[in-house]
């Protein structure tokens, strides 16, 4: 690839990491992109702390690489998904790529060349910092270390060609079908991508949260010891097949651009025909905001993982499918972890981790002026705003609710704090995520994975989240009742003031 259009991947990832506005004059910009990139560090220190731990944790010390392998493939190819197709293969800047001195097929494959490369250089750190506690407690031939280069090599193009292929094939199927649901494409494509992994646990019994990442790894040797010439052989021929099997794809996109581009765009052009009628202001701003939600997939993919992950996990424990008898223990600090406590933590997380409201307002764009101009206060479209995301977690809450009972076993005011808890949290999101969209709003976006995934109060949110989170497992794990009575208090005392401050906004 020519050295232009390498600077030219370059130069993308370092706008798209924000790495560019670290010396911008404006100081919101400056400082917005100093937050993300401390968020982006943070996240990965902790991704290098856990992979250098791993061999620490697991029994089997052989089957570390297969599992690190097999999750980098797993988190990279939903982290494709939730970008969208549409991102990965057109890009917000398509049209100013166009017209740079490039070739034409350099400049189709532009975006998908750009998430490679960020996810090789990742994925090559994670694998080989990973290798230096395996070699400290069982030395290997250093030999094996090419592996580990083939296979964070081709980790990424199996993430990405796969994860892209599925949500082609998906969109393909549900626009032969006329489906126009982004709700009902986003999960069809992500059961789709994820259905072997989910295949893979289904084969482990009785359930080991490492078990079902292993079953489906790549790497099937052990590089701890000496690879014979018969698994070196198979090792280079899987790379040789992946690697032809990606520039297929490459091949087949660039040669179907335009119907690619016209299916990843696809609108419909039936008629629609139009009702007058006169409806409550909140019904049918609801409708409104409802609407706007599914009608945009990457919205849809990044918010709706949380409530599908709560009302699975509800289901499945109230079923049988998960163990009900599963416990932590450290006997350094005698503690204990009951399967009870691991569960309803797991129900707080998926309850808490995500809302819609963090990028609600900045969602409307520059059609804000729409709203600006209407008769209509921003507590009635806070009121929509948060209505539709406690929605999306009811079908789980009361599910949640159900297993607090019959399989949790409480009863009294344990019951009662344990089920307030998760419907407050879910409103303590979504107030708080409304209340800081309002203080950092962003209406001038080319692009919805910068509001949904980069946004200012997006960060914000999702780091309050996660003090909510460890806060809610502290307190119920040393105080119990009374922890979650405090906490309890406090949510609901937050909630009004917020709610106090977010009638005192004017406009947006």
């Amino acid at each position: 690839m020519k050295s232009k259009t390498m600077k030219l991947i370059r130069l993308r990832l370092r706008n798209q990491l924000g790495l560019s506005k670290l010396s911008d004059n404006d100081i919101s910009a400056k400082t917005h992109a100093m937050i993300t990139n401390i968020g982006y560090l943070t996240a990965f220190v902790l991704v290098l702390g856990y992979v250098v731990t791993l061999p620490y944790q697991m029994n089997q010390l052989e089957m570390v690489n297969p599992y690190i392998f097999s999750l980098l493939f797993w988190v990279f190819g939903i982290w494709t998904l939730l970008s969208g197709v549409k991102n990965v293969l057109v890009g917000f800047d398509h049209d100013q790529i166009f017209v740079l001195p490039i070739e034409e097929w350099q400049a189709k494959l532009l975006n998908i060349f750009s998430q490679i490369m960020m996810q090789t250089v990742l994925c090559a750190m994670v694998l080989f910092v990973a290798q230096i506690p395996m070699f400290l407690m069982h030395p290997f031939p250093l030999i094996n270390l090419l592996v580990v280069g083939i296979y964070a090599a081709i980790t990424p193009l199996l993430a990405v060609g796969i994860s892209v292929t599925v949500s082609l094939l998906v969109k393909l199927f549900v626009t032969l079908l006329k489906i126009k649901s982004n709700l009902v494409e986003a999960v069809l494509t992500l059961l789709i991508f994820i259905s072997p992994l989910l295949y893979g646990y289904a084969r482990y019994s009785p359930f080991d949260a490492k078990a079902g990442v292993i079953n489906t790894s790549f790497l099937r040797y052990s590089l701890l010891e000496e690879l014979d010439g018969g698994q070196w052989l198979k090792i280079f021929v899987f790379f040789i097949g992946v690697i032809g099997v990606f520039s297929l794809l490459c091949f087949v996109i660039a040669k179907k651009y335009t119907q690619v581009v016209q299916l990843i765009g696809v609108k419909t052009t039936a008629v629609k025909r139009y009702s007058l009628k006169v409806s409550p202001v909140l019904t049918a701003l609801f409708k409104k905001e409802a609407s706007r939600y599914f009608s945009s997939f990457s919205y849809v993919i990044n918010t709706i993982l949380a409530p599908c992950a709560l009302l699975l996990v509800a289901v499945g424990l109230g079923f049988g499918i998960f163990p009900k008898l599963y416990s932590l223990v450290f006997e350094d600090l005698d503690l204990t972890l009951s399967s009870q406590f691991i569960y309803y933590v797991i129900f707080i997380a998926c309850a808490t981790l995500t809302t819609t409201t963090s990028c609600g307002f900045s969602f409307e764009g520059k059609n804000v002026w729409i709203i600006q101009s209407l008769p209509i206060s921003i507590t009635e479209l806070s009121i929509a705003k948060g209505l539709l995301n406690i929605l999306l977690f009811v079908p789980g809450l009361i599910v949640a609710v159900i297993d607090c009972w019959s399989v949790f076993g409480l009863r009294g005011a344990d019951f009662l704090g344990h089920s307030l808890l998760l419907f407050v949290n879910v409103i303590f999101i979504s107030v708080v995520g409304l209340f800081i969209n309002l203080k950092f709003p962003n209406f001038n976006w080319t692009n919805e994975m910068v509001v949904v995934k980069q946004g200012m109060s997006t960060i914000i949110t999702a780091v309050i989240s996660i003090v909510l989170i460890t806060l809610s497992a502290v307190l119920l794990l040393f105080l119990g009742i009374t922890g979650i009575c405090s906490l309890l208090t406090i949510e609901i005392l937050v909630i009004i003031f917020l709610t106090v401050q977010i009638k005192k906004f004017g406009y947006l």
